[in-house]
C-alpha cells in the first residue's frame, strides 16, 4: 500500500536522489532506499531527526538504530556498511535468530522421537549456529503511522525448507520508531505446520558509542552465568558473576557469556554508558512466561562494539530444553524487546 501526503520540498528531493515514499505523515515517514543490490526501509521521526533502518531481503535485519539524547544524534547499533559486508555476515551483525538462537550441538536433535541434522554453519567447532532466517527474504505485510509512532511489519513464510527442520512456520517481526521512547522489535512467530513444533527466537546487535567498550560501563540484570563447555555448549549448571551487577567497566573483560534471567513477568534492562558522552543505551526485553528469559553477551574483537542478546532460550536449547518453546499446530508465540536512550 503506498499512501503519500503532498510535501513539496520533500518530494523534490526524493524524486531528485530516487527515494520512494510508502507513507508519510508530518510527524513520520516510511521511505524506501537502495543499499546495493538489496532495498531498506527507513523509518523516521522528523520532529527528532531520529531513523531506523531495514534490510527486507536479509532477515528484515535492523541495520541502522539512529536516536537522541538532548538534541544530539548517536547511531547506537554496529550495523553492515554496505551490501558486501552484509552478504559476508561474519559477525551475523542485528540477526534475528529464529527457531533458534545461538549454537546448537554438532547440529543434531531429537524431536517427537525423530532425529534431525541441521546444517553446520560454524565448521571449527562443528555446530549450527543462529538460525535459519537470518539471511532470508521477508516481505512488508504492515505499516503504520500514528500520533506517536511509525511502524513496519516484515512477514516470512518457512515452508520445510531444511531437512533439518521440516516443519511449517510463519514469522512476523515488526520495527516500530516511538517518540521519545527509542525503538521496539515486536516478534510473532506462528505454527503452520499440522505437529508441534520447537521454537526460540533472539537478537544479535551490537551495540557501540564510538568509544572502545574498555571504557565504557556494563550494568546485567543477572548474576547467573551460565556455565559451558570448550565448545561453548551449557554443561546444566549455573556459576555466581556479579561483576556487572552495577555499572562497571569493560576495561580489558573478552566476554562470551550467557545468563539465565529471572522468569518472573516483568522487563529486564541491560545498560551500557559512556562517560565521555554522558549516554546511557538501554537494552529491554521481556521477561516471563514464553519470553526473553536469557541473554548473552559477547565482546566484538575490534573493541568497539558489545553484542547484548535477548534470547527466549539458552544455548543448545534443542537438546537441553532449558526455555524452548513447544508450539502447537495453529498456536503462536509473541514477545517484545527494545532499545532507548537515558
Amino acid at each position: 500500500m503506498i499512501v503519500q501526503k503532498k510535501i513539496p520540498q520533500i518530494d523534490r528531493y526524493y524524486k531528485k536522489y530516487n527515494i520512494k515514499a510508502i507513507i508519510r505523515d508530518i510527524m513520520f515517514e516510511i521511505i524506501q532506499e537502495s543499499f546495493g543490490e538489496f532495498k531498506k526501509i527507513k523509518i523516521i521521526n522528523n520532529r527528532t531527526n531520529e531513523f531506523i533502518s531495514i534490510i527486507p531481503k536479509f532477515g528484515a535485519n535492523l541495520n541502522q538504530i539512529i536516536l537522541r539524547k538532548n538534541m544530539t544524534t548517536y547511531s547506537i547499533i554496529s550495523g553492515s556498511k554496505n551490501y558486501k559486508e552484509m552478504i559476508k555476515n561474519k559477525w551475523f551483525k542485528s540477526a534475528k535468530l529464529i527457531p533458534f538462537p545461538n549454537r546448537i550441538n554438532n547440529g543434531k536433535y531429537s524431536w517427537d522421537n525423530k532425529s534431525y541434522q541441521l546444517q553446520i554453519n560454524s565448521i571449527k567447532q562443528n555446530q549450527s549456529i543462529h538460525g535459519l532466517l537470518y539471511n532470508k527474504e521477508f516481505e512488508i505485510s504492515k505499516t503504520k503511522i500514528s500520533e506517536n509512532m511509525a511502524s513496519v511489519e516484515f512477514e516470512h513464510y518457512y515452508n520445510k525448507e531444511e531437512a533439518g527442520f521440516p516443519f511449517c512456520f510463519k514469522t512476523l517481526i515488526k520495527h516500530a520508531l516511538i517518540d521519545n521512547k527509542g525503538y521496539k522489535c515486536t516478534t510473532t512467530i506462528k505454527n503452520m505446520d499440522t505437529k508441534r513444533i520447537p521454537i526460540g527466537d533472539g537478537w544479535h546487535p551490537y551495540l557501540k558509542t564510538n568509544e572502545k567498550i574498555n571504557n565504557i560501563l556494563l550494568k546485567i540484570p543477572s548474576t547467573k552465568m551460565i556455565q559451558t563447555d570448550e565448545k561453548m555448549i551449557p554443561t546444566g549448571h549455573t556459576k555466581l558473576f556479579q561483576k556487572f551487577l552495577n555499572l562497571s567497566k569493560i576495561r580489558e573483560e573478552k566476554l562470551d557469556i550467557g545468563f539465565a534471567l529471572e522468569k518472573k513477568e516483568g522487563i529486564a534492562i541491560t545498560e551500557l554508558y559512556d562517560p565521555q558522552r554522558d549516554l546511557r543505551i538501554v537494552l529491554w526485553q521481556e521477561t516471563g512466561k514464553r519470553k526473553y528469559n536469557y541473554l548473552q553477551i559477547f565482546t566484538h574483537p575490534s573493541r568497539m562494539s558489545i553484542a547484548i542478546e535477548p534470547m527466549t532460550c539458552n544455548i543448545d536449547a534443542f537438546n537441553n530444553k532449558e526455555g524452548l518453546i513447544t508450539l502447537k499446530s495453529d498456536e503462536s508465540f509473541k514477545a517484545c524487546y527494545g532499545i532507548r536512550l537515558k
